[in-house]
């Protein structure tokens, strides 16, 4: 049976990660890791992501920041698209892309192991149960996206901030959002958690902040606005429109007309409100999580962008890798584990279903055929997405009752 009992409830954090890492060393680690990332991108394609890429950098070495209203697509911030631009320059996407998210896999995995340290739970288990993940090496090094950038800005951003180093967090979170708009989710947690220190705070993320966006917003404010803050995502149906979706399929086929036409359209209607469902999760994570102190925080981060994840519409391949860093901080070992381990294997399945009828070792992540491609990539997450539900009423509940021990 599943823990329940998160870390966040647990006076001794060491005891639920035990030292499976044995005496092997945090470097040792850091090679096998990057051995196997080597591996990937040697004999790898990639995905379908290095051609959007590979159209964003061009509109962006061609119009400067109002590529925006010039590539629809273009949803990334400024400081991820002129990121990719410059590693365009360099080189090869598929090559210098990759390295560099191998790069910030490493950043990740070095944050970890410090918070660990900090927070008293074995770092070798806490870091390498991170690095050496299936998500985490085929998200940097075959996805072809910007994700691990995000995860080591924010796992730097944790670890600033529970060393109450807090302008230096403000800027990294505030990189983050640059990187991808979803941290800004975390903005108020953060602020929270930064107590004493949060003018400091405040004051370098605005600043920042300002830096990175006012520009943009200068030279194609409604596109910006449009293709990035508007972004609903994409992928495999998520949140309450997986089931919705799932169950219409099978309406179809068991020749229910009525219930099929009301489960689409309340899949429809969900993906129109889905903004507030993710706002009122965030808004809930948050209050409960007020009054978190720095061994709670990373779990009460997890906790808000799990339920981020868990009622979104849609779920790329990459958004897996967001909750991941934290958890050893957050659930006992054997959930942590078992989210890991499907997680893994959903990635591994949806990956090899896209693969179907291309290139080796090359996934098309767009396309749409054989007609039933996109209800078995549904179907194969539901047990994923299941154990996020799982997973995130569990931690709030805890996280609620340690919330009130601690007054």
């Amino acid at each position: 049976m599943i823990g329940v009992k998160v870390a966040i409830h647990e006076n001794d954090a060491r005891g639920h990660a035990p030292r499976i890492m044995g005496r092997t060393g945090f470097g040792a680690i850091l090679i096998a890791g990057l051995a196997l990332r080597a591996a990937v991108i040697a004999f790898t394609a990639g995905t379908s992501d290095l051609w959007l890429w590979d159209s964003f950098a061009k509109a962006l070495n061609q119009y400067g920041l109002a590529a925006y209203a010039h590539v629809e697509r273009l949803n990334h911030p400024p400081l991820g698209a002129f990121l990719v631009w410059a590693l365009y320059k360099l080189g090869p996407l598929g090559i210098t892309l990759r390295a560099f998210q191998a790069l910030a896999d490493v950043a990740a995995a070095v944050s970890i192991y410090k918070i660990a340290q900090h927070l008293n739970v074995a770092p070798r288990f806490a870091a390498g149960l991170y690095f050496l993940s299936p998500v985490a090496i085929l998200t940097s090094c075959f996805f072809c996206n910007t994700d691990s950038t995000l995860v080591a800005l924010i796992a730097a951003a944790v670890l600033l901030l529970i060393t109450r180093r807090y302008a230096l967090a403000g800027l990294l979170l505030a990189c983050a959002c640059g990187i991808k708009i979803v941290p800004v989710l975390a903005f108020p947690l953060f602020f929270l958690a930064a107590r004493e220190g949060r003018l400091r705070f405040t004051a370098a993320f605005v600043i920042l902040s300002s830096v990175i966006f006012l520009p943009v917003l200068a030279y194609a404010p409604l596109s910006f606005i449009h293709n990035v803050l508007g972004y609903r995502g994409s992928g495999e149906m998520w949140g309450l429109a997986l089931p919705a979706t799932v169950g219409g399929a099978a309406a179809t086929v068991l020749g229910f007309p009525r219930l099929r036409a009301f489960l689409y359209h309340f899949g429809d209607v969900y993906i129109a409100t889905t903004r507030y469902c993710v706002l009122a999760i965030v808004a809930l994570v948050t209050w409960i999580g007020r009054n978190v102190d720095e061994v709670r925080f990373p779990a009460a981060l997890t906790l808000l962008l799990l339920g981020a994840i868990t009622v979104a519409p849609r779920a790329t391949l990459g958004y897996f890798l967001w909750f991941l860093p934290f958890l050893p901080f957050t659930f006992k070992r054997s959930l942590t584990l078992t989210i890991q381990t499907v997680a893994s294997l959903q990635l591994i399945a949806d990956y090899r279903l896209f693969s179907l009828g291309t290139r080796p070792w090359f996934v098309n992540l767009g396309r749409t055929d054989p007609w039933w491609l996109g209800r078995a990539i549904d179907v194969i997450g539901i047990p994923l997405w299941c154990l996020c539900i799982w997973s995130l009423t569990t931690g709030i509940i805890t996280m609620r009752r340690s919330e009130l021990s601690y007054r």
